[in-house]
């Protein structure tokens, strides 16, 4: 199933090819998800994506990459709220983009303690997932959604997103390699993270700039292979 050109403008069209060329040429996949969600997000016409990798040691989704959802509530996805998400397992099982309201009823969704604890208070109303499997090892996904005040998604977004299966598929099957241990710096700073304390708090304990500890969480970030500040202290064995 291809996506229809006339369902695209041509900044669209740009904008999917641009993509292609950065799933193909773009490096270890690690990178390149965080590099094309937001752009898949805006190409679906949507107004939020997520994206996991799957940890098969931990059997479950980690390493997220967002756009447009509140940090705050990722972090409490990640902590507890995912073991309430009964509609991600049914998604995964599919292995092929599809839309949220074909596995679960409407009102059982949003009776659901998923929705009314992580997807209402976060403004995700429709949603279409696709779930990338590369010679049967689980890779990667998207999770892209859409407010209420917009219209649910059709086949337009299910024929892209199946159109761009194969070059995912490719891109994340390229694991990045770890860049290291951590320094004595970089280290100070992730366990001031992990005790939940700000940059800017941070700076000021270690008498360092704030632009300083972001380049040292970056650069920590880089090397745990985390997308985010939850997520990089517990691969620094933090939490």
């Amino acid at each position: 199933m291809q996506a229809n050109p006339m369902d695209m403008t041509s900044a669209e069209l740009d904008l999917f090819a641009q993509i292609i060329w950065r799933l193909r040429t773009g490096g270890a996949g690690d990178e390149v998800r965080q590099q094309v969600l937001g752009d898949v997000t805006q190409l679906l016409r949507a107004d939020f994506g997520a994206s996991y990798l799957w940890d098969s040691s931990r059997v479950r989704s980690t390493r997220c990459a967002a756009v447009n959802i509140d940090t705050r509530m990722l972090r409490a996805y990640d902590e507890h709220i995912h073991v309430k998400d009964s509609v991600t397992p049914m998604l995964r099982a599919r292995q092929h983009a599809t839309c949220v309201d074909d596995v679960i009823d409407r009102r059982t969704l949003e009776r659901s303690e998923h929705y009314g604890d992580f997807l209402k208070p976060c403004g995700m109303h429709h949603g279409v997932n696709v779930f990338f499997f590369n010679q049967g090892k689980d890779v990667g996904d998207l999770r892209i959604w859409r407010s209420a005040r917009q219209p649910q998604f059709g086949g337009r977004e299910l024929s892209l997103l199946n159109t761009l299966t194969p070059y995912f598929q490719k891109a994340l099957a390229v694991e990045s390699p770890l860049g290291g241990a951590l320094s004595p710096r970089e280290r100070a700073v992730v366990e001031h993270v992990a005790e939940g304390r700000s940059d800017k708090e941070i700076a000021r304990l270690m008498s360092i700039s704030f632009t300083t500890v972001r380049t040292h969480l970056k650069n920590a970030m880089l090397k745990t292979g985390s997308s985010n500040r939850t997520e990089l202290a517990m691969r620094a064995g933090l939490r």
